[in-house]
């Protein structure tokens, strides 16, 4: 199973993380879980925006988000984060059909080689997973009985 961060549109009251169910291949079952709203985002674009995503304001990390943990994302943190999604998706509406992107710097055996690896995204996967995310945005801007939650990897 890929690398996968999960976002989630939470009832600020009366929903608990034990009520989320995964399939059989670890990601969550939106219908058996009770959830209208999921988008996953997977690692290697999640760490592409992460300098970005280290300005958005959050309840559980002050800035920025638990790569590791749950990250609570409210109504402030949420014009943010769809502030610097709609940029990054502006940009990407730029890009070719195919988008070649710099991740990590990786070793090989050698400890003294190194490249920084390539990533290939299609374009129109990344632009609807940024839509999606902002669309999330829009419900928690304007519904503060709710919040967005961030599950890491």
């Amino acid at each position: 199973m890929p690398l996968i961060h999960e976002f989630l549109v939470f009832p600020k009251t009366g929903f608990e993380l034990n009520q989320i169910v995964r399939n059989d291949n670890g990601r969550i079952d939106k219908t058996k879980s009770g959830l209208d709203y999921l988008v996953e985002i997977d690692d290697d674009l999640f760490q592409y925006f992460s300098d970005t995503l280290n300005w958005i304001p959050t309840e559980s990390a002050n800035y920025g988000f638990n790569y590791y943990g749950l990250t609570e994302i409210h109504s402030v943190g949420a014009t943010k984060l769809k502030k610097v999604i709609k940029g990054w998706f502006d940009i990407f509406e730029s890009a070719p059909d195919i988008v070649k992107l710099t991740g990590n710097y990786t070793w090989s055996e050698n400890i003294n080689e190194g490249k920084y690896e390539k990533i290939y995204k299609r374009k129109d996967d990344v632009l609807k997973v940024l839509f999606e995310l902002m669309i999330l945005c829009n419900i928690v801007e304007e519904n503060n009985e709710k919040f967005l939650l961030h599950m890491g990897i």
